[in-house]
């Protein structure tokens, strides 16, 4: 059996904002990538090729919501509605879905999540957003990320854009890779058939910034035996990634990071 806690499938690095502290890198992208939705609808098929069971299957970006395809993917998610729990969107509130991408979200009911990183004013339409999840009974989060830093979720943001090798110690970046939160959440990402640890190994791979060594990432479509690639990833949370060695999340600590405020723009 091969199961994971989260699996989030990004569709566009387009956004809407540029954050400053951006933890995706999406402002670093001169030209932000965008999968078709055959593409998406191919990784999807393997992964569940790949995997027995996904307890949330995440949407996140860049903003999902700038695809404006998406309701053939999630019409698509359906046929294997059985080998995941929820399925979870993300996304800051700055643009509504479509009319069929609304209908097709809210036709999951109950197994339906949204995740809404509240931005205040910037995200403009947020209001509009939560009326019709709740009109329809379904279950969202507002995530804080507006005011003081002390009020905001998760106390603000990391900074974690330096995108360079910290050169530290090899035992370090093994102990603090092994207590990081991607690890407990095993949150894995993929795009265009790459599917990585987490986001940090996946959007620095894409910026070229961090080539990832062997083993690092699986594509999820070569020729490579499934039970290889499972294997693979079995494997993913018991070394670092090269990209840990890129990555401050890890390297301070959750309790003893310093936090910014959040979405400042540039």
């Amino acid at each position: 059996m091969l199961i994971t806690k989260r699996m989030s499938i990004v569709p566009t690095f387009v956004c809407t904002l540029r954050c400053k502290l951006c933890s995706n890198h999406m402002p670093a992208f001169k030209d932000p990538p965008r999968a078709s939705v055959e593409e998406i609808k191919a990784d999807i098929h393997a992964l569940f090729t790949l995997f027995d069971h996904i307890e949330w299957l995440q949407f996140v970006g860049g903003e999902i919501f700038t695809h404006r395809q998406l309701d053939e993917v999630f019409e698509y998610c359906k046929k294997y509605s059985t080998q995941f729990d929820r399925l979870i969107i993300e996304t800051n509130a700055t643009v509504l879905p479509t009319d069929k991408e609304l209908e097709i979200l809210l036709s999951y009911g109950p197994k339906l999540k949204v995740m809404i990183s509240d931005y205040g004013v910037l995200s403009k339409v947020r209001e509009q957003l939560v009326e019709i999840l709740e009109r329809n009974k379904i279950e969202s989060v507002l995530k804080k990320y507006y005011g003081g830093v002390e009020g905001q979720h998760f106390g603000g943001w990391i900074d974690n854009t330096l995108c360079r090798d910290l050169l530290e110690p090899d035992y370090y970046v093994t102990q603090m890779a092994a207590q990081c939160a991607q690890v407990r959440l095993e949150n894995m990402h993929v795009f265009r058939g790459k599917l990585h640890r987490c986001s940090n190994s996946l959007f620095l791979s894409e910026l070229g910034i961090c080539i990832p060594n062997q083993g690092d990432y699986v594509n999820i479509h070569d020729s490579t035996t499934l039970e290889t690639k499972r294997e693979l990833i079995r494997r993913f949370y018991h070394y670092p990634r090269k990209s840990c060695h890129y990555c401050t999340w890890k390297s301070s600590g959750e309790a003893t990071c310093v936090r910014y405020p959040a979405a400042e723009q540039l």
